[in-house]
């Protein structure tokens, strides 16, 4: 997570003590049930702290504002999303590129299915820019570390494919922080199969 700090995760504090480290795990767990149950704008401090079964002053020593809180778990989920695209780069050697991409689509919805809190945090408005813009180009780069995998080869379309693969992830993630929406499926359905027919269109030129 090192190369995620920025000068706003600073001014959180970092325990010393094992049990310091629990007790930030346990509040940060906390608040992704929050997050994703209420969403970021409604989601309170005291709801959190009573959802860890701490108290407000406990919560506040180790993360002194939800902007703080809900950055520093952002981070720990991209980090884990990250983790996840690498070890999907490690094992898709071989797969043609529509389907490394429907791969990419379904470790992402496994993520989200897993980490339901991440859509939240990703649509939040205060996100660090130099954060964001870091996350983005690290996220496109493992992207396309799993298209350059793909037999027979695209690398002529590499740079553009995995930008258009990361917005279509992008969009994804939006639709699903609506979960009460009746054509969220179909939604994502359709992102997939227009990123399948792009993928194979970039594969026929090769």
């Amino acid at each position: 997570m090192t190369s995620q700090k920025s000068s706003e995760e600073l001014k959180t504090r970092t325990p010393k003590r094992q049990r310091g480290h629990d007790r930030v795990v346990v509040l940060l767990e906390a608040a992704a049930r929050v997050f994703a149950r209420k969403g970021y704008e409604a989601a309170t401090m005291t709801e959190i702290a009573a959802e860890a079964q701490s108290s407000i002053g406990s919560l506040y020593q180790f993360f002194p504002t939800k902007p703080l809180l809900a950055e520093t778990l952002h981070i720990d989920r991209l980090e884990r999303l990250k983790a996840g695209l690498q070890n999907l780069a490690e094992r898709s050697s071989g797969l043609s590129a529509a389907d490394s991409g429907e791969a990419i689509f379904d470790a992402l919805g496994a993520f989200i299915e897993e980490f339901p809190e991440f859509p939240v945090l990703a649509a939040r408005r205060d996100i660090p820019k130099d954060r964001k813009m870091r996350s983005r180009a690290e996220l496109k780069e493992l992207i396309a570390a799993v298209l350059r995998r793909a037999e027979p080869s695209i690398s002529d379309d590499i740079t553009l494919m995995s930008g258009i693969v990361l917005e279509l992830l992008r969009i994804a993630a939006a639709v699903a922080n609506e979960p009460d929406a009746k054509e969220d499926q179909r939604v994502v359905s359709e992102l997939r199969l227009m990123l399948r027919r792009r993928l194979e269109e970039a594969t026929s030129k090769t």
